[in-house]
């Protein structure tokens, strides 16, 4: 077994080079330089060490000339009398990871030739060496953040996951603070004041939360959320979606507080429960291993988060299974496809707090038409200033009960946020946030040709990809056919939708163990497959289709064309 492992790409827009202006600006701008170690940092190194087991963790922030330590478990030990602890850069692993623009794993650092010669390396009596860059809010790589060991060892997928996860995090205390002075200096135009702050803390929360839910083949994911409060500090209330081997685990949850500190702890809580479900399929142990996360991180301080999990993976027949774990958070809400809603789960005790978390769990199953229903107590307790009625658990499940059978997962979600604003009178004294996953019905498709036509408009995207889902669902593809074969959709229609902007048609055909997916448009201009550019934030579509596709191409007819692929069922 290799104790070297090759380095993980990163996906930037390009290399940063030590000597780069717009690195080197970057540097400068977070105002990090000459400085010393700050327990901001130092928590977070501590978590590295506690987690990976090893004896030294340094934050460097690097400039041309020198790397400055930032953050390290003991400070005292290495800061000189002024309090600051800096290396000429030529003589540190920092030069490595910023000139390479990205992760350096090395179990032996005497296989490295990158790094065996440094002084540093020598000097710490580095025999293992874990680094990766830490980014300013435009990718710019402005530090490292790395664990050393004194005997050589492996670095584990979970090791090099958390000390990334980590890294995330020293970025997001990097990137608050550099939104906070911005703020402040923006803060002397009063009369804009107001405006700008609201946008701040919008695009800070949207950082903490999914652009849009994941998409997966018979279920429908939606969420809204709402701040509470005067709306220009950054939320409480998050939630992630991460897909798993057998399914989805979807978690919300709930930071005590509200403003940068808030923000800090739900980043580390949102990266912290994404890495626990990636390798663990247990809802429980997730939590568990997000309470030690954050009891680590709290240090003491009073403060805790409460969440609910659920993992879900496939039943038969169309159904799924939902393992419920709750900490300290509300109930979730199932709502049947006949109308009728009950709760399921809830209870345990709030995270961060000791070392030995309380868990609730349950297990419900879904069927189709059915939609689980996760919020937080935004919700419930929304009431108007000075009145102390509350919209209650009991006026959730009213108000899902109220809707009309077959609403689906957006109609469902935004209920419940309408229901919590009308109690309220339109002014939410707490965040609230719902999550809804409903279990699509299947459809019933026997023809082995399939046509639909759409026009251009804001959801077509959507529309076409749940069309198609449906149909290829209830053909029986094999899972990863199924997977490869919607890449195929949701790339051709873009395709039309970016460039045709035409009315088109989509036509799926079944014959024997094949599948041919075809998009027509009616704009003449031929697709072009272009070379791969990993620098590019676009044109990958076709690089895509040609990948996963068995055989693809092009046929012009009159004013319009024909795009089609063909990819095997099984």
């Amino acid at each position: 077994m290799s104790l070297v492992s090759d380095p993980v790409a990163v996906t930037v827009a390009a290399p940063s080079s030590l000597e780069s202006p717009a690195r080197l600006a970057a540097v400068r701008a977070t105002r990090l330089l000459d400085t010393g170690p700050e327990e901001a940092f130092n928590r977070l190194t501590r978590l590295v060490s506690v987690v990976l087991g090893t004896p030294a963790v340094m934050l460097t922030v690097v400039d041309e000339v020198r790397t400055f330590l930032k953050g390290t478990p003991e400070p005292a030990r290495i800061v000189g009398p002024d309090g600051v602890w800096s290396a000429p850069v030529e003589d540190s692993g920092c030069k490595v990871v910023v000139e390479s623009d990205g992760e350096i794993c090395a179990g032996d650092v005497q296989a490295e030739p990158r790094l065996r010669d440094l002084s540093l390396i020598t000097e710490f009596g580095a025999a293992a060496w874990l680094g990766v860059p830490v980014r300013d809010p435009a990718g710019q790589v402005v530090g490292n953040l790395c664990a050393m060991d004194v005997v050589a060892r492996e670095w584990t997928p979970l090791h090099r996951e958390t000390i990334r996860t980590l890294a995330d995090a020293v970025e997001g205390e990097i990137a608050l603070r550099l939104a906070l002075r911005e703020t402040e200096r923006q803060a002397l135009a009063a009369a804009r004041h107001a405006a700008e702050a609201e946008t701040l803390a919008r695009t800070l929360q949207e950082s903490l939360l999914p652009a849009r839910p994941p998409r997966l083949p018979g279920i429908d994911i939606a969420a809204r959320f709402l701040p509470g409060g005067s709306g220009v500090e950054v939320m409480g209330d998050f939630y992630d979606a991460v897909p798993t081997p057998d399914g989805v685990a979807v978690v919300i949850g709930d930071v005590q507080g509200k403003g940068s500190a808030a923000a800090r702890t739900t980043a580390l809580a949102r990266s912290a429960t994404r890495t626990a479900a990636h390798v663990e399929d247990d809802p429980v142990a997730v939590l568990r291993t997000v309470n030690d996360v954050l009891h680590v991180w709290f240090d003491g301080r009073i403060s805790f988060v409460t969440a609910a999990l659920a993992s879900l993976r496939r039943g038969p027949s169309g159904t799924w299974h939902a393992d419920l774990a709750s900490a300290g958070h509300p109930p979730v809400l199932v709502r049947r496809a006949d109308g009728t809603a009950e709760f399921h789960g809830g209870g345990g005790l709030v995270l961060g707090i000791g070392t030995t978390p309380m868990v609730a769990h349950e297990t419900v199953t879904l069927a189709p038409g059915d939609s689980l229903v996760l919020y937080t107590d935004g919700i419930t307790e929304a009431h108007v200033r000075g009145h102390w009625e509350q919209l209650e658990e009991e006026g959730a499940r009213r108000t899902l009960a109220s809707l009309v059978p077959g609403a689906d997962a957006d109609t469902i979600a935004r209920a419940l946020t309408g229901a919590a604003l009308a109690h309220c009178g339109g002014h939410l004294s707490d965040d609230a946030g719902v999550v809804v996953v409903q279990v699509e019905e299947p459809a019933a498709v026997d023809a082995d040709r399939v046509v639909t036509e759409h026009v251009p408009h804001a959801g077509v995207g959507r529309e076409t990809r749940r069309s198609a889902e449906r149909v290829l669902t209830g053909w029986d593809l094999a899972p990863g056919s199924l997977a490869d074969a919607m890449l195929v959709v949701e790339e051709l229609v873009a395709n039309v939708v970016d460039h045709a902007r035409t009315p088109f048609r989509l036509t799926l055909v079944r014959t024997g163990d094949a599948l041919r997916i075809e998009v027509e448009d009616e704009d003449s201009g031929s697709p072009l497959l272009q070379p791969l550019d990993v620098r590019a934030a676009r044109g990958r579509g076709l690089q895509l289709v040609d990948a996963v596709a068995q055989s693809w191409g092009c046929d012009t007819r009159g004013g319009g064309k024909r795009v089609w692929a063909e990819l095997p069922t099984r």
